[in-house]
């Protein structure tokens, strides 16, 4: 009785496997539905922004092919927005991951998570609003408390996601039943909240309405109108 159901369970997976060979090639890669060219100034030069580089750790970690387009943004108070696009190579698995992997690593804590819609024009978009913390050492000892707020989200060659595992379901349909690889980008807009840290310091609130309007004025910028916002 055992021989017979360990065959029968062999034939199963014999035959599981072999009807991956019946499923199409993933040969298509669609264009990119997002620019890897991050303007200079945004909202009529309010924002002016400087590029940032990418280290080496950061190259050799990811999958090959994986490029990168970065700046931090400026204000005339002081305020800065760093915005960083990855675009990952064939292998997304080794190219692309959520910010929530590495930074316990960087010493962040995130306080609260939770999927957010973004404005711009007449459209919205959804993406992850993180909010995290840190303690900073000072140099005469103790600490300061650092908060800041990230907001990320998947961008592909004809829709945008907010979740990784949704990402990864796309991904897989297309390439099962369409033999197309996607080009998906990550992108993330993080700000530190000056509360506390810098004369006039805005707020959690204040912050977050900023960094909204500044985010209204990047994503018509860089990702294509066509395309279907999750």
């Amino acid at each position: 009785m055992i021989a017979r159901r360990l065959m029968l369970l062999l034939v199963i997976l014999a035959g599981g496997i072999g009807s991956l060979w019946l499923l199409p090639r993933a040969t298509e890669r669609p264009r990119p539905g997002v620019s890897m060219e991050l303007p200079t100034t945004l909202a009529r030069a309010k924002w002016i922004g400087q590029d940032e580089e990418v280290s080496d750790k950061e190259i050799k970690i990811l999958g090959e092919g994986t490029t990168f387009a970065r700046k931090s943004y400026s204000n005339a108070r002081g305020d800065q927005i760093f915005v960083s696009i990855v675009m990952a190579g064939d292998d997304m698995n080794t190219s692309i991951h959520r910010p929530e992997m590495c930074l316990p690593a960087q010493g962040y804590t995130t306080l609260d998570s939770a999927p957010s819609k973004v404005l711009f024009g007449d459209k919205a978009l959804t993406a992850m609003r993180l909010h995290n913390r840190r303690n900073l050492p000072l140099v005469k000892g103790g600490h300061v408390v650092e908060r800041s707020l990230d907001y990320y989200w998947f961008v592909g060659s004809a829709e945008t996601t907010h979740s990784h595992l949704q990402r990864n379901l796309i991904d897989i349909r297309d390439r099962f039943l369409y033999g197309r690889n996607q080009p998906w980008a990550f992108i993330t807009v993080i700000v530190r909240i000056g509360e506390g840290l810098q004369p006039f310091g805005l707020s959690e609130s204040q912050t977050d309405e900023m960094v909204r309007e500044f985010m209204a004025e990047l994503i018509p910028a860089i990702i294509d109108p066509s395309l279907h916002f999750r």
